[in-house]
């Protein structure tokens, strides 16, 4: 846990690869507004233990940024603790045809109780949350970035914004089920809040938003710009974003994104089973999980 602020905590699971996302909270004096959830049932309710307590004080509502199941499968045990359950409208869809586990790419068992709760409130506009003496501020990101339905979490007298996926910090980001150019537009947009604090997806805490900022732009514009040919030699992009950005975690990653890309530059959907079964390719075989 990272303090940021009078109100706001960071919960932050290092170095933030596969499953291990961040959540956080920010605390009033009547209610707490939960960041996300874990991927698992015994990791969401450390983390509910954790911002609530043994004997909770305050109402509790929990807001998922996106639908990933490292950050929402702990939905049902929030709605266990009598706490309402929010996210973006295309976000509540797809998180009610889970949970999504990814048996052909991942090795683990031990999931618990992730089935999503029968009651999510979609988010359809920007949000204010009155938490007694403090305010946050839920706001839909404006283009389809990381998924077609993130949320950030602004909270002003603390100056820091919960990012979601929108922004890994030492690990490669996730471009499966976004838009490549429209992420880049969220990034911009992401730096009209002029937060001093942004607590990413995956990753350490950023003080310092312009250098991260900047090393993600970048590789999401590489991304385009390396994939416009027909046919791509994707082997010897993949083995280049490797020495171009060495010290990110999961770089089994850049597989799925230089497709994603090269789909995007040739104006189609991408093939997501063609892109997971490169990602396995890559990785050598399924994945085993720590958690």
């Amino acid at each position: 846990m990272t303090r940021i602020g009078t109100h706001s905590t960071a919960y932050l699971q290092l170095p933030g690869g596969w499953f291990h996302n961040n959540a956080g909270w920010i605390t009033g004096e009547r209610h707490t507004l939960l960041v996300d959830t874990c991927a698992t049932e015994g990791r969401s309710r450390a983390l509910l233990e954790a911002a609530l307590g043994p004997e909770p004080k305050t109402s509790l509502t929990a807001v998922l940024t996106h639908a990933h199941g490292d950050h929402s499968h702990g939905a049902r045990q929030v709605v266990e603790q009598d706490g309402a359950v929010y996210a973006a409208d295309s976000a509540v869809e797809e998180i009610h045809a889970g949970p999504h586990t990814y048996p052909e790419l991942f090795e683990y068992a031990d999931w618990g109780s992730i089935d999503p709760p029968e009651h999510i409130t979609p988010v359809t506009g920007r949000t204010t949350v009155d938490l007694g003496g403090t305010r946050a501020e839920i706001h839909p990101v404006p283009t389809r970035a990381h998924t077609d339905g993130d949320l950030v979490i602004h909270h002003p007298d603390d100056g820091v914004v919960f990012t979601g996926d929108l922004l890994f910090h030492g690990v490669t980001p996730l471009a499966l089920h976004g838009s490549i150019a429209g992420w880049l537009e969220a990034l911009d947009w992401l730096e009209t809040f002029r937060a001093e604090t942004l607590v990413p997806g995956h990753g350490p805490v950023v003080n310092h938003a312009d250098s991260v900022l900047a090393q993600q732009r970048e590789y999401l514009r590489w991304l385009l710009d390396s994939t416009t040919e027909a046919l791509p030699d994707f082997a010897a992009l993949e083995e280049r974003a490797r020495r171009g950005w060495p010290e990110w975690h999961d770089a089994e990653r850049h597989s799925v994104n230089l497709r994603v890309a090269h789909a995007e530059n040739r104006d189609h959907t991408p093939d997501i089973a063609d892109a997971i079964a490169a990602m396995l390719g890559a990785a050598g075989n399924r994945i085993p999980l720590e958690l």
